[in-house]
């Protein structure tokens, strides 16, 4: 097959859910220093959006950007449907976005929260990637899906984002064959905790008074930095012989005092 990395990037279309802030911003900066041709960011933090935005196109990227809310299945068709309208094909797609929980805990949580955890962890993802493979043409394409190390841990903090992910998880390695009949690539980023706003989601003096910050620190572990794990997204995506893989990206752990 032919892989994504044998396209010249500065023909390239990328797509970013989840682009305003935190991994996905930072994914959208790195591909915009590499040299991708175009670029379509996709978020509900319009003044974020924006930022991220700006920076691409001060890199010379085309680069668009759209508010929407992922639950909204025909505004993120839109969505898909604009980004390939940028250059006429679309090569990189990341299905970022992402939220935790929140309060009350489960299983006090009412339903509608669950229905949005659910909904944009999860069904967004499918959509993405039901959007995403009609539109990558015959040079192929490359499909990410974020994921997280809380998909095969135990995380009874909050057991609706685990399971969400772990969902996310499956999803993408059922899709490598329907993926790859297209000559196109699905893999999963399944990173720690990392220093984003999700953060703040689960933060409650009730029921977890420290920052996430602190308990990771007490455990001897230091928070990942969003660029860092952008990094390793943008190998995934651009690497042609990888397809299928779930990519943990642990947290560090700290050094210890001296």
């Amino acid at each position: 097959m032919t892989g994504p990395a044998e396209i010249e990037l500065g023909a390239a279309t990328l797509l970013v859910t989840g682009a305003a802030s935190g991994i996905g911003a930072a994914l959208a900066r790195r591909f915009a220093s590499a040299g991708i041709g175009a670029a379509y960011l996709v978020d509900v933090d319009e003044p974020g959006l924006a930022e991220v935005a700006a920076h691409c196109a001060d890199a010379g990227v085309r680069c668009e950007h759209a508010v929407v809310d992922v639950r909204d299945a025909d505004a993120l068709r839109g969505a898909f449907d604009a980004a390939q309208a940028l250059t006429g094909t679309l090569e990189f797609v990341h299905n970022n976005v992402g939220i935790m929980t929140g309060f009350p805990a489960f299983p006090e949580t009412p339903l509608e929260l669950m229905d949005r955890v659910l909904a944009v962890n999860l069904r967004s993802v499918l959509l993405g990637v039901q959007f995403a493979l009609p539109r990558m043409g015959p040079r192929g394409g490359s499909i990410l899906n974020t994921s997280s190390l809380a998909a095969s841990i135990t995380m009874p903090a909050d057991p609706i984002y685990a399971s969400t992910k772990a969902a996310v998880s499956h999803f993408t390695r059922c899709c490598v064959p329907l993926a790859r009949k297209q000559g196109v690539r699905i893999n999963a980023l399944c990173p720690g905790v990392v220093d984003t706003a999700i953060l703040a989601q689960n933060e409650h003096p009730q029921y977890q008074p420290k920052r996430s910050a602190d308990a990771l620190a007490e455990q001897g572990f230091a928070l990942l930095r969003a660029e860092d794990v952008a990094a390793v997204a943008f190998e995934m995506l651009t690497d042609p012989q990888l397809t299928g893989e779930l990519r943990i990206v642990g947290n560090e752990r700290l050094d210890p005092a001296p």
